[in-house]
């Protein structure tokens, strides 16, 4: 009888772990994984882009040459040559019309992520009605993105609102986004909004990393 080779002890490189995979009938069945993976994940980018397609059609129409709004969001050029790369500013309306739309969660935060300007201000009621409306407790995903939104559109003058959003735990790791705007704030209230969320657990390390506790 033919005894499988054991895993060999301690770190394995690429090659030795395909090598391993081989010797014990495992490296068939790793591919086939891989390649189902791959298969669905594709098909669920496919999904997304029709989905997707009624954004883009008014985002062309609009006069930019995208296939999502994450293009908005990672295009390195400017859009012509008396533009900064970002903001694009007719774009707006567009991206806040279609953020308040049931896209799936990825297209929607590629349009929050694209949202993450200062612009944005303009809509800020939008911005604050989508991130209360979302259920989501996620660090990540289309709710964290609208957080961001929020804390790059914010000053002053809804630093309010940015608490009230911030300190509400039902909002979970999403309302992390939010702490940069206070970060940012020079507003005693701020500060001290901070300083009360970094003992929440949910925040404790995104508040160390924004001020460090040797600069309190």
């Amino acid at each position: 009888m033919t005894t499988k080779p054991k895993r060999p002890r301690g770190g394995m490189t690429a090659a030795e772990h395909e090598a391993w995979l081989k010797a014990t009938g495992q490296y068939e069945a790793m591919v086939e994984r891989k390649r189902k993976l791959e298969e669905e994940r594709q098909k669920r980018v496919a999904e997304w882009r029709k989905a997707e397609q009624p954004l883009v059609d008014e985002l062309r129409a609009a006069g930019f040459d995208v296939e999502s709004a994450w293009d908005l969001f990672n295009r390195k050029e400017p859009w012509n040559k008396k533009e900064r790369i970002r903001p694009y500013p007719e774009a707006l309306p567009i991206l806040f019309k279609h953020l308040q739309l049931p896209y799936p969660d990825p297209v929607r935060e590629g349009i929050a992520r694209a949202l993450a300007e200062p612009e944005a201000r303009s809509g800020w009621g939008i911005l604050k009605r989508v991130f209360e409306a979302d259920p989501s407790q996620s660090g990540s995903g289309a709710k964290f993105a609208v957080g961001l939104a929020l804390a790059n559109a914010a000053d002053d003058s809804v630093l309010e609102d940015v608490i009230r959003l911030a300190c509400d735990a039902r909002h979970g790791e999403s309302r992390a986004g939010l702490l940069f705007a206070l970060c940012r704030s020079r507003q005693p209230r701020a500060r001290a909004a901070l300083l009360e969320l970094r003992e929440d657990p949910q925040l404790t390390q995104v508040v160390d990393q924004l001020l460090g506790r040797a600069k309190i």
